[in-house]
């Protein structure tokens, strides 16, 4: 065993790349190999993850709770499926105060007869269930937010976890300051996010900071 290299990029553990939709008619299709309930985005509305296998690599795809027709045609949908998202444009809809607001519009493409017949016959026997996170935080916090949403889709979501406790943990934190990275500062790579952000909110890059930066993050452009 003490030859044996843990390390060794075969074993690294690779999250999945979050799609984004950034203008109409941006599409994202793959294999449908995941569902992940009770997670909430960087703006604290919850959310729904469908996660599609794209060229050896997963990619999770996150609306907010509101978007009820996608949901119920993807309560139809089953692993292993094709599956396809496209950004359609934005309409201008009413919320619940009776306001204008500005929404994403998407569209669902699935076939029940189009499916990837190699993954299905690698996983006949380990099918995915889906992964539901603990909500009472979530819904919690959703419901505060619920009357002022604009009920838009989320493109990024704190990344869940199975065991995850009724909280917002560190790694949720890092997930929503990542978003909030790309989506203030335009930066993806990590290590310049970090440095980056170090240098604007004069906050050092620690978990035990990770409220004071997003905090700091959320006053950029205001």
């Amino acid at each position: 065993m003490n030859n044996v290299d843990i390390f060794s990029a075969t074993n690294e553990k690779k999250m999945p790349s979050w799609a984004k939709f950034e203008k109409a008619g941006d599409v994202i299709q793959g294999t449908y190999v995941g569902k992940i309930t009770g997670t909430i985005d960087g703006f604290g509305n919850a959310q729904i993850i469908y996660q599609l296998l794209k060229s050896g690599e997963v990619f999770n795809v996150a609306f907010g709770e509101n978007k009820k027709v996608i949901h119920q045609d993807m309560a139809k949908t089953k692993f292993g499926q094709i599956v396809g998202f496209k950004f359609k444009g934005k309409l201008q809809v009413k919320n619940k105060v009776g306001k204008m607001v500005e929404v994403k519009d998407f569209g669902l493409y699935a076939d029940p007869k189009i499916v990837d017949t190699e993954w299905l016959k690698e996983n006949t026997d380990n099918m995915p269930t889906v992964t539901h996170v603990n909500t009472e935080f979530a819904q919690e916090k959703s419901a505060a937010n619920q009357e002022f949403s604009n009920f838009g889709v989320s493109e990024s979501s704190p990344v869940p976890s199975n065991d995850a406790p009724a909280s917002v943990t560190p790694e949720d934190k890092l997930a929503i300051i990542t978003k909030l990275g790309y989506d203030k500062l335009g930066i993806t790579d990590m290590a310049i996010m970090k440095e980056k952000i170090m240098e604007i909110t004069g906050v050092p890059f620690l978990q035990t900071h990770y409220d004071k930066i997003i905090a700091s993050l959320n006053t950029i452009g205001q």
